[in-house]
Formats: C-alpha cells, structure tokens, sequence
C-alpha cells in the first residue's frame, strides 16, 4: 500500500488540526497508508526510531506549516529529511502547505530554504473560503484514487505493485496518459493518471484488468519511455491478463489436499502455464509445470503414455536419468508441482490408467488434464474414474484460447520489433 507521511506541530492549535484531519481523512478515503502520530504512536512505544522507519520508507509525504511547526526542531529534522529523499529522486513528492498567516518568507527567515522550490498548497490572501477544506483539496489533487484492494490477496497487491514498478520507470509523463487513453479509460479517471503520486498503482491495476489488444496499444504508447529490459519485463507481467482470474484459481488445490486432478479445455500447455501464472499473481517460486502427453502409437499404449509422463516428472523435478522413479519425491520449497497431460483423442480408458498410476506413484504432484476446445461429454468423464476430478469453470469460449495465444504473441514480440525503431 502507498504511505504518505504527515509532518506537522499541530496539537494545540485548531486551525492547523483541522487542516490535518481533513487531509488524512481526504488520502486515507483516497486508500492511502496514512502515518501521522498522533494516530500511530501509541503509549510505550519507542516513537524515535519509528519516525525514522516512517520517514525512509514512505512513497510521498505532506508537511502542514503552521507557526508553531516553524519553532518545532522535529519538524524541521523531518523535513530535512525528506527533502534530502526528493534531492535524490526527484518524483518523491513533498507537499508543503502553508497554514493561516504563514508565508514563504516565513520558511526562510526559519531556516526552511530547502523547501522555498517546492510549489506549496496556500490558500492566496483574502479568498473567502473554508480553509481547511481548501487547502485539503489542494493536497488531495496530487493524489491519485488507488484501487480498492481489500479483497485482494497479498500477491495481487504485490503484482500490481510490481507493475506500478516499471510504469514508474517510464521518462515521460505523457506516456502513462497516453497509455490509459489506449487502454479506453473514461475520461474523468485520466485524471488519476495525472497525479503526482499513485498514478501507476492505478495504471497497474487497470492493466490487470484488460484482456484484449489494448494492451498491446497501451504498452507501444509506453515504449519509447522504458529501457529494452524494462520493458521486456513489463511485458511478462502483463501476459497472463488475459486469463479468467477466477477460473485460474481453480488449478490450486485445496489448503490440504489429498490429490488433485482438473479438466481444462484448452489444447496448448503453455495455456496451463498462463492459468498458473494468473491463479498466483506471477509468483513463479510458487509451482513447477512440465507438460506430457500425446496420443500414444506402441503397441502398448498404457505403459508409453504412463512413461511419457513419468519422464515428465523427471524434467520437472530436474533428476538425471539414472533416478529410479522409486527416489522420486516432490521439491522441498513448499512449491506445487504440476503435470500438464494432453488427452485430446485419447481413449477413456487409457485416461484412467495413467491418472491411477501418476496418483499412486506420485500423490503429491498435480494433474491438468487439457481436453482441447471442449470438454469431454459427461459419460466421458465418468469413464474416466477421476473421483477428485475439478472441471475449470467459465469453460473457454470458441475462439478464446487462439485470440491469447496471439495476443501473447503480439506482446513478447513487441519488444523485438520496436527495437531500434523507436528512439
């Protein structure tokens, strides 16, 4: 989550305190991180080594000038350190605001001279107007309106953050609005992509998104802005878009799984990869996947199909040949460990075999059965004997997985053909 960090000497004077509530108030509706302390200091705690924590590691921050804050050596310490963070990058963003009667030249005959470049939020001399409302206001327009993330899981927040990563990479600031335009935001959100701060956490999750060409729109706007690697590696974030996020999270198995195996209609391994991908927000340390299959032309079409999937089991846990499948035993970094089997054309039967064989020399790994465009009627699948079986739901549409086999196409290949080209 975003933090913004308040500096302020408010206690004592109503005026400055009114200011401060209406601008955490405004950030945190706004789905800030707001740290202040007179909220987060509780009793007994050790308040200087907090602030220090606070002040590192905050993505923006606010500074509230009243009289007494021109007196207060905290803030001042505070503000020294802050404006050293922004002398370093430039895009962290210092609000100063000017409270009552304070002025500019206030701040310097204070010693503040640091801060005299910084465009401040004031309300100008004789406007008849709610201060507080309208210095809070002023503020609150440097913000962007982040994403409502409580449902999220901690790997979708930390993918969108990763995304919010490269985008802040971008050299031109007109290339997140162009992006957004491409990618149809409504008009009165581009605004968000115009903030100060925020801009691409919003950007990102609206990325996430979208699952048609306008991604591939979106990313040429952002191209000439990004380095090769950059945005080659934004590329890999935004492939897995297009799969159905509800859907994907059908593949994980349950909190203690006995076994699992799941039906999904798609014909091209690397659709399984995209759908593991998508269920665990790009945490790849998450699951290994190797895939296996193939109608089997031997004589003995059980025992091939059944080595041709225990060979695949050997890829996936990188062991030489001369392991016998005796030894075989799942990684043990907690990750899954997935067997993607093509049983398109395959008889009913022959499905059976080699699901009870993989489950009892390897109750640990997990199955994905691709039936190809469409699911196996249901007398099919009873044939099957799969008891544990899961059916990926929505199914596929006609068409679907060929459109993000292109779309991913376009996208890994669009690094490529913009190279040299666009600078």
């Amino acid at each position: 989550m975003t933090r913004v960090f308040i500096s302020h000497s408010s206690k004592g004077d109503p005026r400055a305190e009114s200011v401060r509530k209406h601008v955490v108030e405004g950030l945190r509706a706004k789905r800030y991180d707001v740290v202040v302390d007179t909220d987060a200091l509780g009793p007994g705690r050790d308040w200087c080594p907090l602030l220090y924590q606070w002040l590192g590691e905050c993505d923006a921050a606010v500074v509230l000038f009243n009289s007494a804050a021109l007196d207060s050596a905290w803030v001042r310490r505070e503000v020294s350190i802050l404006m050293w963070r922004r002398a370093l990058n430039p895009a962290f963003l210092v609000v100063p605001v000017l409270i009552g009667e304070v002025r500019s030249t206030h701040l310097r005959e204070k010693g503040f001279t640091d801060v005299l470049p910084v465009e401040f939020a004031r309300v100008p001399p004789g406007e008849p107007t709610d201060e507080a409302q309208a210095l809070s206001e002023r503020v609150l327009h440097e913000f962007a309106d982040l994403p409502d993330t409580r449902n999220d899981s901690d790997h979708l927040r930390d993918w969108i953050s990763d995304i919010a990563a490269y985008l802040r990479q971008a050299g031109d600031p007109g290339a997140l609005r162009r992006a957004a335009d491409r990618l149809g935001i409504h008009a009165d959100d581009l605004r968000h992509v115009e903030s100060l701060v925020g801009s691409c956490t919003f950007l990102a999750h609206q990325m996430i998104g979208t699952a048609d060409r306008r991604l591939v729109h979106a990313l040429h706007a952002l191209a000439s802005s990004l380095s090769d690697d950059t945005l080659n590696r934004l590329v890999q974030q935004i492939i897995p878009t297009w799969i159905n996020a509800e859907s994907a999270r059908l593949l994980l198995p349950p909190a203690a799984p006995d076994r699992r195996t799941v039906a999904l209609n798609a014909r091209y391994p690397q659709t399984a990869q995209h759908y593991l991908d998508r269920a665990v927000c790009l945490r790849l340390d998450l699951y290994y996947l190797k895939s296996a299959g193939g109608i089997p032309l031997g004589e003995d079409a059980a025992e091939e199909f059944t080595e041709q999937c225990v060979d695949a089991v050997r890829d996936l846990l990188n062991f030489p040949p001369d392991v016998p499948v005796s030894r075989f035993r799942p990684r043990d970094d907690d990750a899954w460990q997935f067997l993607s089997i093509d049983v398109r054309g395959v008889r009913p039967a022959l499905v059976a075999h080699v699901v009870r064989e993989l489950h009892t020399l390897f109750p640990w790994l997990l199955l994905i059965l691709l039936t190809g465009e469409s699911l196996p009627d249901e007398e099919t699948l009873r044939s099957w004997r799969v008891d544990d079986l899961v059916v990926v739901t929505p199914h596929l549409g006609e068409d679907e997985e060929l459109l993000g086999h292109q779309l991913t196409r376009d996208l890994s290949d669009l690094p490529g053909r913009l190279n040299g080209r666009r600078r």
